[in-house]
């Protein structure tokens, strides 16, 4: 395992990914051919090759062959899309013990890999969102190193530059650790809470006429491109079929390993027994976004009551719990905006909310360790490993599926069932260690890279994004230009 201590260390601070990249002999980082090298340019070439026989035969053979053609064309996507297993690190890294988390990525890749992903829509997406105002960052792998693609200005992202320096980071780390076997792939990544633009089921992919954006709150550009887009990004609802789930960067800025982990042991200190049969959470101040078209995000109040405004693109979730619930149980709900309550503190009670923000809320990952039972909102909204690991009274309880007074119904239930509940509380922080780890998330990653790769309906070239620039040089040296990007740069880090 010494070749992925970088990987797996405990060190609260980013101290340099580079490690993973040095020699087996402790030197200077391995030098790697740059990404047009003789041998990229005809791996390239032979793959082009394939998928140009694979049009040339569709174009020619009967139509009952078409299926054989379609097949060849996609077994060129999949070849670009290489042998991830290949990696040393792969196994070092135990990847295949976290295979329960990968089929998000297949259900995010089934339309990529139906309608094809292609690189003018990928430029188009990237021109929308891979702008400051739009919180994006249009990047990529290219002979195994990451790399920027388009310009970015850090002073205007404002407070989301420090949590694209967390991907930039996490992206060099996935170089150092995979390295040649990163295949070549580019995307947008978004640090939004919820997808901003335009969902694939709103856009009719034979034509160029573009959906009636106004409805959904959509401002594209001329020259309208249809997806799907290859837009990664920390939560959706089914709506938007075609964002790819990428893990949460509060993972990284709030050293989630080296904090909310490593304090399991401390966290059950307080036996199930002494703690308290009470609802508890402190929250801040957000409220829902979503598409007034996305019924699966649309949330009612007490007795169906409607509480989405703003056209239905605002449901004030949060808020509404919390001024309305407390009241018909009080003696079992303690909930509201007061000051924050150090986490620790929270292992005084059986019962953890979880709260919706205007996405998704990465507290969720901070309570499941904690040993006691969580008890999460269903907003429609949902991460990487929501879908995947997540079960109802398993290893959380789910309520607010139609209306928030299901959450009195999970209450009396839990009351008369203390023992299944402790079990819940027990499964949640065995999901927490056993699958949120560091290593687990570099290897949700490298799959899904691999499986964008396989996906596209082009053969991906760094000629074809002639103002990249390697990521290792915008964080040391375009970053700490601006005292935005500075500030970034020296966020404390952790894979």
């Amino acid at each position: 395992m010494e070749g992925v201590r970088g990987a797996m260390g405990g060190s609260a601070r980013w101290s340099g990914t580079r490690e993973l990249g040095r020699s087996a002999a402790g030197g200077r980082p391995q030098q790697r051919k740059p990404p047009c090298s003789g041998h990229v340019r005809a791996r390239a070439s032979s793959l082009l090759g394939a998928a140009l026989l694979a049009v040339l035969l569709a174009a020619q053979l009967p139509s009952g062959a078409h299926a054989a053609a379609s097949a060849a064309a996609k077994a060129a996507a999949s070849e670009r899309g290489g042998d991830y297993a290949a990696a040393a690190n792969y196994s070092a890294l135990r990847c295949q013990d976290f295979d329960a988390t990968y089929p998000q990525i297949d259900a995010d890749l089934e339309v990529h890999r139906n309608l094809g992903t292609h690189l003018n829509a990928t430029k188009y997406i990237a021109a929308y969102l891979g702008s400051a105002k739009m919180r994006g960052l249009t990047v990529g792998f290219f002979g195994g190193r990451a790399y920027l693609l388009t310009p970015t200005d850090f002073p205007g992202l404002s407070h989301h530059a420090k949590l694209h320096a967390m991907y930039i980071r996490q992206l060099l780390h996935l170089e150092d650790t995979f390295g040649r076997h990163l295949p070549d792939v580019a995307f947008v990544l978004t640090t939004s809470d919820t997808p901003r633009y335009c969902s694939t089921h709103l856009l009719n992919t034979s034509s160029p006429q573009p959906y009636n954006f106004s409805a959904a709150d959509c401002h594209h550009t001329n020259g309208f491109v249809p997806g799907p887009y290859p837009v990664m990004g920390i939560g959706k609802s089914d709506w938007w079929p075609d964002l790819l789930l990428v893990p949460n960067f509060h993972f990284h800025m709030k050293l989630y390993d080296n904090t909310s982990l490593a304090l399991v042991e401390q966290f059950a200190e307080v036996p199930w027994a002494k703690r308290k049969p009470v609802l508890f959470g402190r929250f801040s101040k957000y409220r829902m976004n979503r598409s007034p078209d996305d019924a699966s995000t649309n949330k009612l109040g007490v007795g169906g009551k409607k509480i989405c405004y703003n056209g239905g693109k605002t449901c004030p979730t949060r808020e509404y719990f919390i001024r309305k619930m407390p009241d018909k149980d009080p003696d079992r709900i303690d909930v509201s905006f007061r000051a924050k309550v150090p986490m620790l503190r929270h292992t005084e009670y059986k019962y953890l909310i979880n709260l919706e923000g205007q996405g998704i809320s990465s507290r969720l990952e901070q309570l499941l360790p904690m040993g006691s039972a969580v008890f999460k909102e269903a907003s429609g909204y949902y991460a990487y490993y929501y879908r995947t690991l997540l079960k109802h009274r398993v290893n959380i309880i789910e309520f607010w599926r139609k209306v928030p007074e299901e959450v009195l119904e999970e209450l009396d239930w839990a009351a008369g069932h203390d023992g299944q509940v402790a079990e819940v509380a027990a499964q949640g922080v065995a999901t927490a260690v056993r699958y949120l780890v560091g290593p687990a998330r570099a290897c949700y990653w490298y799959r899904l890279l691999h499986g964008l790769a396989g996906a596209l309906a082009y053969t991906p070239d760094l000629s074809q994004w002639p103002a990249a620039v390697p990521l290792r040089q915008v964080l040391e040296e375009q970053m700490p230009r601006s005292p935005q990007g500075r500030e970034a740069y020296e966020q404390p880090w952790a894979p």
